[in-house]
């Protein structure tokens, strides 16, 4: 019998899916739907969105017929019975406050969608096509810096500094005339997520033991334009995030090295990020000279730890309008904002957890329970995978998931709801149970092995 080892037929490079492909639209249009908004087609923005929103209807559409769901049956069950509450609830105030509609349906959307969507992405993407999507996430981050860099040294009148519906006093800026970047986004709060949701992926070269960078020069072009787009975002909380990031990836490959080469090849890399650092930090000496004028008016305006409450509770004055039932699903969102009152703005509250608390009340409290014990789940497994198999990119991805869903607007603004799910989406991935990859038949291979 001849067998396939014998006939020296080669298979074909195994095609990407159709699920692949439906994470592939939700990215690329949540990274360059602003730039068509600005600088192209104002009127595209609403078209790019319900695409990017159909195509993440369609992923997890497909896992549940294909009954993926199966690969994580018990983060399922625990979905399923979160979206009957929210749904529920959501159905209540709509009797109790009388919001229109279409405020329930938005607040579905941003509450109910791109978490099924992260479960969707853990449960149906091959480990392959999980590496393929992190070197896209890398390739827009480094493709864009050129960009941010322009941005951060052009004056805010520049027509590449523009933003939908702002004036350019309006325009955030790092000090006297250096704007705050936004890329390919409409605001600078895109950009922080965006560029957040890279640095773990740029600062780790390890998943599941498949290298994301081929080339070593690669994992060093990537972690220099993180360290870049973070240091010229502006972002307080960007750039101490990255610090921590970076401490998280500098000690867990100390902790996972599993031999004195493992060790030796942990310390090179720690020497090559500080040496790297140290250069961005000269090179861009005069953001740096603005990003601390930035840092020491803000501390002169507020504390450190008045900041930190705020980011995990909200706004004392905020605290002080909670109800039982809530404002109504949807009434956080920026959208909501604008159907309710014409104004793009935050209608309830600034920060996250505020938010929450005042859309949802009491379900809005258990939203914020329910989000801890998911990141004391992800961090605890991923810091097992970390002294088994010595990858911190797991343990990364979870802290990054935690920051984001936590203090950016995943409940009510586009860029951030979708850059916080996919993280969600990439840690989730990163703790699920065995998954083989996908196999293709191929006819003709079959018949040569008879």
């Amino acid at each position: 019998m001849q067998t396939l080892a014998s006939s020296h037929v080669k298979a074909p490079a195994q095609p990407m899916s159709l699920e692949f492909k439906l994470v592939v639209v939700v990215i690329l249009i949540a990274v360059f739907e602003g730039a068509a908004r600005k600088w192209f087609l104002p009127s595209s923005s609403g078209p790019l969105l319900v695409l990017r929103d159909l195509a993440a209807f369609a992923l997890v559409v497909r896992a549940i017929v294909l009954q993926r769901f199966r690969v994580m049956p018990m983060l399922t069950q625990c979905l399923v019975l979160w979206s009957f509450c929210v749904v529920i609830w959501g159905a209540v105030q709509l009797v109790v406050v009388q919001g229109p509609v279409l405020l329930f349906v938005l607040g579905l959307r941003f509450w109910l969608l791109y978490f099924w969507f992260a479960l969707a992405m853990a449960c149906s993407l091959s480990s392959n096509e999980v590496v393929r999507l992190m070197r896209l996430m890398i390739a827009l981050g480094v493709l864009m810096l050129p960009l941010t860099v322009m941005q951060h040294f052009l004056p805010p009148s520049s027509p590449l500094n523009v933003q939908p519906d702002t004036d350019e006093d309006e325009i955030f800026r790092v000090a006297a005339n250096i704007v705050r970047v936004t890329g390919t986004f409409t605001f600078t709060m895109g950009y922080a997520c965006f560029i957040a949701a890279v640095t773990p992926l740029a600062m780790s070269g390890t998943w599941n033991g498949t290298r994301v960078f081929r080339r070593q020069w690669l994992a060093v072009l990537a972690f220099f334009a993180v360290s870049i787009g973070t240091l010229i975002s502006g972002s307080r909380a960007s750039i101490m995030f990255f610090g921590a990031l970076l401490a998280i990836q500098t000690v867990g490959s100390f902790v996972g090295a599993k031999s004195g080469r493992a060790l030796m090849l942990s310390a090179a890399k720690a020497l090559i990020g500080a040496i790297a650092l140290v250069t961005t930090l000269m090179v861009f000496s005069d953001a740096l000279v603005a990003t601390q004028e930035r840092f020491a008016s803000a501390s002169a305006e507020e504390d450190v730890l008045g900041r930190v409450e705020t980011e995990l509770l909200g706004e004392p004055a905020a605290r002080k309008d909670i109800d039982f039932i809530g404002h109504g699903l949807g009434a956080g969102t920026n959208a909501g904002s604008v159907l309710l009152t014409g104004h793009q703005q935050f209608e309830l509250a600034e920060s996250e957890p505020a938010r929450v608390l005042l859309e949802m009340g009491l379900v809005g409290f258990a939203w914020l329970i329910i989000k801890c014990a998911i990141f004391g789940f992800g961090l605890a497994k991923s810091i097992t995978r970390l002294t088994r198999l010595g990858e911190t990119l797991p343990l990364m991805l979870w802290a990054t998931a935690a920051y984001g869903m936590s203090s950016w607007p995943v409940s009510g603004q586009v860029s951030a709801n979708a850059f916080g799910y996919l993280v969600l989406g990439l840690a989730l991935c990163s703790i699920r149970p065995a998954f083989p990859a996908r196999t293709v038949v191929y006819r003709y291979a079959t018949e040569v092995s008879r």
